[in-house]
């Protein structure tokens, strides 16, 4: 039992990276098993052209422009998350600061806080169960964390090996642009992107665990809302196999004064 909390803690915290990450520079990296692909939500239709520079480039200016993504040096976000499989809500607050530190604080109904950082190359934990620890080498969340930090607009095909145009499709009734993405290893990402609005609606992922084999999930973003000139997803949705996860921002501050000190490990116990 406790290690099974364990697990779903650290989805919550990693997700609550990611998304926020997501959040304020504007990107995200989720995919779909062959099973997630022939879902009746999106229904895939060939193409023969392979206009994804076009797409990518309608991306970045729907949220923004290039110009104001990199403005963004730091920033402070809070709010709210629900979980399928519980009827409590929690809440967690993030911190991320250029180029590589970030801090969750994440309230987790019935154990309690905690705290995942990055100062640089240092990654930390520290949980109600006592861990305080370097996260080294492959676990849980690895690949969902490392996501995070690819989390921005004109670095998509930086990520891949190969990238085209699967296709168009409709998901809740938008119509969308379906484009596969294959990294050097591991399965394909498809990114489903509003052919009306060119925001990204969809990003499906699937993920290695040493444990549990492939771990596959689809993020749906929801809510965009224009913040220091920047358009972003205020909610979003992270479906897993067996449970799903919706995390909620409620405040966003861009560009804060943010202590370094905050940002590394604690001494331990």
């Amino acid at each position: 039992m406790r290690y099974t909390i364990k697990i779903i803690v650290g989805y919550v915290s990693v997700a609550c990276v990611a998304c926020l990450v997501f959040i304020v520079t504007c990107c995200t990296r989720p995919v779909s098993s062959p099973k997630d692909a022939s879902s009746s939500d999106v229904a895939a239709t060939p193409s023969p052209t392979n206009p994804v520079d076009q797409i990518l480039a309608r991306y970045t200016q729907a949220v923004g422009g290039e110009e104001a993504v990199e403005r963004l040096r730091n920033y402070r976000a809070r709010g709210t998350f629900r979980m399928s499989i519980i009827p409590e809500t929690g809440t967690f607050e993030v911190w991320v600061k250029d180029p590589d530190k970030s801090l969750t604080v994440v309230t987790f109904p019935r154990v309690g806080v905690i705290k995942k950082g990055r100062d640089g190359d240092i990654r930390w934990s520290q949980t109600p169960f006592g861990t305080n620890k370097d996260e080294e080498g492959p676990n849980e969340f690895t690949g969902l964390e490392r996501d995070s930090d690819l989390y921005r607009a004109g670095k998509i095909k930086e990520m891949y090996e190969s990238i085209k145009l699967e296709g168009s499709g409709r998901l809740q009734g938008r119509e969308v642009s379906i484009v596969e993405a294959k990294p050097a290893k591991g399965p394909s990402d498809k990114l489903l992107f509003d052919k009306e609005t060119g925001l990204l609606l969809r990003w499906d992922m699937v993920r290695k665990s040493p444990k549990r084999g492939n771990v596959f999930v689809k993020v749906h973003l929801d809510d965009y809302r224009e913040v220091g000139g920047l358009k972003l997803p205020f909610t979003v949705r992270y479906a897993f196999e067996s449970f799903s996860m919706t995390l909620t921002i409620e405040e966003l501050q861009q560009n804060v004064s943010v202590d370094d000190a905050m940002f590394r490990k604690p001494a331990g116990k």
